[in-house]
């Protein structure tokens, strides 16, 4: 299942092709962490691409499931930055990234494809993206929680976590990144929901309050980690832990969006007042 994180785009260029591969090895493409591209015959990673502008590229089109414009792609690297000989710089850029590619021993030719002014790499069928990965893994997750299959939500969600908490083009200053980090956070937020609910219901509330906090440190302005928190400590019968839960969870809501908190979250006030 492909997930890309990239939206927005005008799609009257998209087409998919196939990635051809020298040898069986399985193509594995590692953006968070820091990049590493793994080939048949070896690897390459951040160090060896045209510093940031060429990093910036690289996931974009890794991310992406269309050709990129010159245009289009020049906008994504550089901004309101662009260069005044661009043009130039990115056909460099475009060259370093596509001879890498075949020093690994894939067909540098077809996976970093130019067709018509556009750019486009394309991924066999076999190959493996940890960012995509994450993705599906959290859709996966997502649904056995809805089906109340809480194992098979920790394992899924475990392992989106993992690679969603990793940093993405560390170190960048970029519009396009910042759009791109932002769609990460959001995605390991619903991560960490889901694996908190799961852990919670599974009997581990110590666990799910951990993430439940993590969740919250992540997002404060979402209500449900929130929630959360305060039903895993109340699992765990420290009660005066939920009641400052609760107190923060109100004054977070009121101060921050000038809201009450929902009638979920009243309703577990409601299990924390005295008798």
């Amino acid at each position: 299942m492909v997930c890309p994180l990239i939206s927005g785009l005008p799609c009257g260029i998209l087409s998919i092709r196939h990635w051809s591969i020298v040898g069986e090895s399985l193509a594995r493409l590692y953006l968070t962490g820091g990049i590493r591209v793994e080939g048949p015959l070896g690897q390459f990673s951040d160090g060896d691409l045209p510093g940031n502008q060429g990093r910036i590229a690289f996931v974009a089109l890794t991310l992406e499931r269309h050709p990129l414009s010159r245009d289009q792609l020049a906008d994504i690297v550089w901004g309101e930055s662009l260069p005044a000989r661009w043009n130039g710089a990115l056909t460099t850029i475009v060259s370093k990234i596509r001879s890498l590619i075949t020093s690994v021993g894939l067909q540098g030719n077809e996976v970093m494809a130019s067709t018509g002014g556009t750019y486009q790499i394309v991924l066999p069928s076999d190959s493996w993206v940890d960012m995509e990965e994450a993705l599906t893994r959290l859709d996966r997750a997502e649904g056995a929680l809805r089906h109340q299959k809480f194992l098979d939500a920790t394992r899924d969600g475990t392992v989106a976590s993992s690679i969603l908490r990793r940093p993405l083009l560390s170190g960048v200053d970029n519009t396009w990144a910042d759009g791109v980090r932002r769609r990460q956070a959001d995605a390991l937020h619903r991560c960490l929901i889901v694996l908190a609910e799961s852990w919670n219901q599974l009997g581990d509330h110590q666990l799910s309050a951990t993430i439940a906090e993590s969740a919250i440190q992540l997002d404060p302005l979402r209500e449900i980690g929130h929630r959360l928190l305060i039903e895993a400590e109340i699992e765990l019968g420290d009660r005066g832990a939920a009641s400052r839960a609760l107190r923060r969870c109100e004054r977070t809501l009121r101060e921050e969006l000038d809201v009450a908190v929902s009638p979920e979250t009243e309703a577990l006030a409601d299990l924390l007042r005295p008798c």
